[in-house]
C-alpha cells in the first residue's frame, strides 16, 4: 500500500477519535471555546482509543472499531447529558495585525517542520523499538497482554515496569487501522503537537490573553527543536508534554474556580499523566502538594480536590498492580538514599554531567526565558505551573544520582530529552504572566462559574 494512502487512513482514524473526543470535551469545556475544546477533544478520543485494547481483551474480541464504537457510546451519552451550558469568556479578538499574521506563519512553518521530521521514515528512536512500540505491537499481534513482558529477564530491556498507556494507544490506532504500520502511525505526533498548541493558546485566550500574546507562545512551542524532532517521535516525551499541559491548566483552573468543567478535566488529565509514564505519577503527587499550599485549601474543599486528582491516578496504579503484579524501578537503586556520601558523590557527577552537556544556545535559551518572566506580573497561575515545572525538575536532577548504570549515564541518555516535555507547561506559566503586561482589560481568571462537579 503506497504511504500517502495510508497516512491517509490514519488520519481518518485519528479524525473519527477526534470527533468522537469532541462530543465527550461538550462536558469538559465551556462553549465558546473552541481550540481548548479540540484539545481535550483529542485527549479524550485518544484515551478512548488506548481504553478499547483492554476492553476487546476482556470481552475476548480483536481491537478495533467495536469494541471503540461500544466504549464511545458510553463516553458520548452522559457526556451529551452533562454538556457545559455556560459560555467561557475570551479576550476580543481585534482586527488581524501584522504580528497575528506574523505568528501564525512561525506557528504553521513550525507544525510543518515537525511533520517533516516524524513522517520521513518509520519511527525509530531506541525508547519506540526496545518499549512501547515492541509492547504495543505485541499487544496487536498477540489480541492480549502476554504475562512474558512482565516476566521474563531476557525482555527487561522492555521496562516491564513502565504504564501501558501508550502501547495501548498503539494497539488501539492499529486495530482501528486494521494492521500495524508504524510509518504511517508517526501521523499520531504532529497531532499531538497540534493539541499541545491548541490547549496552550486557548488556555490563554480563556485566561485574557491577547490573540498575538496567545499565538506568539504557541508559535514559539512550536519551534523547540528538542521537543518536536524525529528521534522524539514514538517516544513518550511528547505524549507527555501534552498531558502535562493539560493537568497544569486544569489543576489550575479548579483551583481558581474557572468553570464547572475545571473538576472532569482534571480527572482525565490525572488518568492520561499517571497512564504515560512513570513520573505521570509523581506529577500528580506535586499537583496535590500545589492544592494543598493553595487558596481554595483553607476554604475547607481541599479533600475533594485532591480526591480528583489522586482517585483517577491510584486508578491507574491498582490497574496496573493487578495486571502485572508489582514491577520495582529497575534502573534506580534507593538504597543509596542510606548512604549519604555516596549521594553526595553522585549529586556531584549529576551536576557535572548536566554542565558538560549543556550546550552555549540553551543558556542563550533560559537567559531569554528569563526577560520574559522578569518581564510578567505576578500570577497565582503562573505560580502554580512553575511549581508544578519545578518540582519534575527537580526530580530529573536527583534521580540520576540513583540510577544503577550511574549518573552521568542517565544525564547523558535522558536528562535532556525529559526536561523537554516541560517546555509547554513552562510556556504557558510564562506566558500567562504576561496577559497583564498586554491587557485587555479583562481579569485574568475568566471566571463564568463554580467548578464543582
Amino acid at each position: 500500500m503506497a504511504f500517502a494512502e495510508s497516512l491517509l487512513q490514519v488520519a481518518a482514524v485519528l479524525a473519527v477519535a477526534g470527533a468522537v473526543g469532541w462530543a465527550v470535551a461538550a462536558a469538559l469545556v465551556p462553549r465558546g471555546a473552541r481550540a481548548e475544546r479540540l484539545a481535550w477533544g483529542l485527549a479524550a478520543g485518544l484515551t478512548l482509543t488506548a481504553l478499547s485494547v483492554p476492553l476487546a481483551f476482556a470481552i475476548r474480541i480483536r481491537p478495533g472499531w467495536l469494541a471503540f464504537l461500544l466504549l464511545a457510546s458510553l463516553a458520548v451519552l452522559p457526556a451529551r447529558i452533562l454538556r457545559l451550558r455556560g459560555r467561557a469568556i475570551a479576550a476580543s479578538s481585534g482586527p488581524l495585525d501584522l504580528a497575528t499574521a506574523l505568528f501564525a506563519l512561525i506557528l504553521i512553518a513550525g507544525v510543518a517542520l515537525y511533520c517533516l521530521r516524524a513522517l520521513t521514515e518509520p519511527m525509530w528512536a531506541n525508547d519506540y523499538v526496545a518499549i512501547w512500540g515492541l509492547k504495543g505491537k505485541t499487544f496487536f499481534a498477540e489480541g492480549r497482554v502476554p504475562g512474558r513482558l512482565f516476566l521474563w529477564r531476557s525482555l527487561a530491556f522492555s521496562h516491564p515496569e513502565y504504564p501501558l498507556g501508550i502501547p495501548f494507544l498503539y494497539a488501539g490506532i492499529a486495530g482501528l487501522l486494521g494492521r500495524w504500520d508504524d510509518h504511517a502511525m508517526a501521523l499520531l505526533f504532529p497531532a499531538l503537537q497540534v493539541a499541545t498548541l491548541l490547549a496552550l493558546s486557548g488556555w490563554l485566550r480563556r485566561r485574557g490573553a491577547s490573540r498575538p500574546l496567545a499565538l506568539g507562545a504557541a508559535a514559539l512551542l512550536s519551534q523547540f527543536e528538542p521537543l518536536y524532532r524525529g528521534f522524539t517521535t514514538g517516544m513518550a516525551e511528547v505524549p507527555l508534554s501534552f498531558a502535562l499541559l493539560l493537568f497544569g491548566t486544569s489543576l489550575s483552573d479548579r483551583i481558581d474556580r474557572t468553570d464547572p468543567g475545571a473538576s472532569r478535566r482534571l480527572v482525565l488529565a490525572s488518568l492520561v499523566c499517571a497512564a504515560t509514564k512513570n513520573e505521570g505519577l509523581f506529577f500528580v503527587a506535586a499537583g496535590l502538594v500545589v492544592a494543598a499550599f493553595s487558596a481554595f485549601s483553607r476554604r475547607g474543599v481541599f479533600a475533594r480536590a485532591a480526591a480528583l486528582i489522586a482517585f483517577p491516578a491510584a486508578l491507574v496504579a491498582a490497574g496496573h498492580r493487578l495486571l502485572r503484579g508489582h514491577l520495582p524501578l529497575s534502573d534506580f537503586d534507593f538504597s543509596i538514599l542510606r548512604r549519604p556520601d555516596e549521594l553526595v558523590r553522585r549529586m556531584g557527577e549529576t551536576f557535572a554531567a548536566v554542565r558538560r552537556g549543556t550546550p552555549p544556545e540553551v543558556l542563550l535559551g533560559l537567559a531569554a526565558l528569563g526577560v520574559l518572566i522578569a518581564a510578567g506580573r505576578p500570577s497565582p497561575a503562573g505560580r502554580r505551573l512553575f511549581a508544578l515545572a519545578a518540582c519534575a525538575l527537580g526530580a530529573y536532577l536527583f534521580l540520576p544520582a540513583l540510577a544503577v548504570a550511574g549518573p552521568t549515564w542517565l544525564v547523558e541518555t535522558a536528562f535532556f530529552r525529559t526536561v523537554a516535555a516541560l517546555a509547554p507547561l513552562v510556556a504557558a506559566a510564562v506566558a500567562v504572566r504576561l496577559v497583564p503586561v498586554f491587557a485587555d482589560g479583562r481579569p485574568e481568571t475568566g471566571k463564568i462559574g463554580d467548578s464543582s462537579i
